[in-house]
């Protein structure tokens, strides 16, 4: 391995003319928020003109250096490399500000580099996904500008700049440049120069510890490119392409998460986030038939052959023989041998539908709005086994009834109130279901943790939905549907058009409460505070409303709000306005327990 270690200044760093740091696609976003930008101005703000800061390691894969411009890409030190060229952008303005023309020249040669045509480019290129928000946060200088600028995606390097520039603008003059100074001259970095893509891989490794302060999806990452890297160029050109795919696809997805539950259908059992590196690594190993040549590929080898009846020989006090148990148990499935390039491509093809089912982007309009059912009722477990289903090829009305079936489950667990904890490890058992009769089969298999009517029953009439405001907006909506005997030709607008109403209003005993509401103290009765909250969130207590109210408050004001109820299309408001004189803590008990009858029926498997 052949490392060329350096340590520079951040003048040093950046004052070559034909050198551009290139951060490819396949690297994730830049992620930097306010706890890091402040960490990073404070160092160097509150350093002493004869001290240092050591900002980091840079790790760069380089080739031959040549008269034109030489492009490095950067493995390791990415969201330090952007931060700092935003942070020397807004020190820059600043200094435009104040008329320092030799110090924004001396800026911008940090800034810019220059091949054989002389013509000027960014000393910093970035990956498909965030080039365009930073090369337009660079052009644009003006703040106003920026900050109405909605097109940029990623708001944290729209952030990063910004919240640099602010400060640097409470500087002076002498403030600034000395702060200028202890940025480019005493700030060190360590700049570490490899040539061949393995080293670069197995250095970023082993500088981050195994992970202690990386995602799994960078360690993730890191491993797979790392390995194709000692395969050869060709399949480290594939492979990068297919995690190129993986990242874009996941764009504003918790990529974590994603991997998670890929696994977890795999392996048919939960995995736990603190396992999940290790998991993914025990099941690359025992899939990837090039494998072999990584250094874990023997060690797991090793754990194989005590499967094989060794073990007794190995003593119970070194904790050896329950490590081979629980790989015993981890891992019962057999997996087919398949290449690297398959394998990374399974796993582009999987972040595809992945994204079709968290964005909603299923070409049937009826999937899609199963789907956003299942999130409002906050369903993401069920994810693990949706990712499974929906790469195979499922008949769109089996999959429509699948996702009711689901619907079902989900909202009775939550509000019956079992274990969420449960749920990962029913989702990843149910992958493995016989396509024979898909529908049947789940049905069976949910019905084992499914809550029995009369306790669903008596649970949602006591149920408080304080908090859960989409679980109780589509809990509604359902019930017009019902009420409307709707055959699919009627959506209520589950946006913000379409209100979730409380009867008895959220807040009763404040002054502006009365002013806007009414006195509903008094007209609730004796022990109306008290018994407040124990009723307002309520089914019973809910109505959904097209428009907001334009009510005066009254003595009776329950009277004043069926004013503008007989203003609404939704048969459910209309039917507080035909059936309810009045409207006090028992009518919301009534009406609670008359919705948890009618649950039973339209949440069943």
């Amino acid at each position: 391995m052949k490392i060329t270690p350096s340590q520079l200044t951040i003048a040093q760093l950046l004052s070559s003319k034909n050198e551009q740091f290139f951060i490819p696609a396949y690297q994730r976003r830049y992620a930097w928020g306010n706890k890091q930008l402040v960490e990073l101005f404070e160092d160097i703000n509150l350093l002493d003109k004869n001290d240092s800061h050591f900002l980091g390691t840079i790790l760069l894969l380089t080739e031959s250096h040549t008269p034109s411009i030489n492009t490095l890409e950067v493995v390791d030190g990415q969201q330090r490399i952007i931060s700092l060229s935003l942070l020397l952008e807004a020190i820059r303005d600043r200094f435009v500000e104040l008329s320092q023309q030799e110090i924004v020249q001396e800026i911008e040669g940090f800034s810019y580099c220059q091949g054989l045509d002389r013509k000027k480019q960014n000393k910093i290129i970035l990956g498909d996904l965030d080039e365009p928000d930073y090369s337009k946060v660079l052009k644009l200088k003006n703040e106003k500008d920026l900050s109405n600028e909605s097109d940029i995606k990623n708001k944290k390097i729209l952030n990063a700049y910004l919240e640099f520039k602010k400060w640097i603008n409470k500087f002076s003059f002498e403030q600034l440049n000395e702060y200028y100074f202890k940025l480019i001259n005493n700030t060190i970095v360590v700049r570490l120069d490899t040539e061949k893509a393995k080293d670069a891989y197995k250095l970023f490794e082993t500088i981050n510890n195994r992970g202690l302060r990386l995602s799994p999806t960078d360690i993730i990452k890191n491993f797979l490119l790392g390995h194709a890297s000692m395969i050869s160029e060709d399949v480290l050109k594939d492979v990068r392409e297919s995690w190129k795919s993986v990242i874009v696809n996941l764009d504003g997805i918790e990529t974590d998460v994603f991997f998670r539950q890929y696994l977890m259908g795999i392996l048919q059992r939960k995995v736990t986030f603190s396992k999940l590196i290790s998991e993914f690594k025990k099941y690359y190993l025992t899939t990837v038939k090039e494998a072999e040549c990584l250094s874990e590929y023997r060690l797991y080898n090793d754990f194989s052959e005590y499967d094989n009846g060794e073990e007794d020989n190995i003593s119970e006090t070194d904790g050896s023989n329950m490590l081979v148990e629980n790989l015993e148990k981890e891992h019962p499935k057999k997996f087919k041998k398949v290449t690297i390039i398959t394998f990374a491509n399974a796993l582009k093809d999987a972040a595809n539908t992945y994204r079709k089912i968290i964005t909603r982007s299923f070409l049937d309009k009826d999937v899609n709005r199963h789907i956003h059912n299942l999130q409002r009722i906050e369903s993401t477990p069920a994810f693990t086994f949706l990712l499974s289903l929906f790469q195979q090829s499922i008949d769109q009305k089996l999959m429509i009834k699948v996702l009711k079936l689901i619907e079902a489950f989900m909202l009775r667990r939550h509000l019956s109130e079992y274990r969420t904890a449960e749920l990962d490890d029913i989702f990843s058992k149910l992958t493995d279901i016989n396509r024979t009769d898909i529908l049947a089969e789940i049905k069976s298999r949910l019905t084992k943790h499914f809550p029995k009517n009369g306790e669903f029953e008596t649970k949602f009439a006591l149920h408080s939905f304080k908090g859960s405001r989409e679980r109780a907006k589509y809990v509604l909506e359902q019930f017009e549907y019902e009420l409307i005997g709707d055959q699919g030709e009627y959506t209520i607008n589950s946006g913000n058009e379409v209100h979730l109403e409380h009867i008895i209003p959220q807040t009763i005993h404040t002054k502006k409460a009365r002013k806007e509401y009414g006195d509903w103290v008094n007209y609730l009765g004796s022990g109306a505070t008290e018994k407040h909250q124990q009723y307002v969130d309520r089914v019973g207590n809910y109505t959904l409303l097209g428009q907001k109210l334009n009510i005066k408050a009254s003595n009776n004001p329950f009277r004043a709000k069926k004013k503008e109820y007989k203003k609404s299309n939704i048969r459910l408001t209309q039917n507080i306005v035909a059936n309810y004189l009045r409207f006090k803590f028992k009518h919301v008990e009534e009406r609670s327990g008359e919705f948890a009858k009618i649950a039973v029926k339209i949440w069943s498997l």
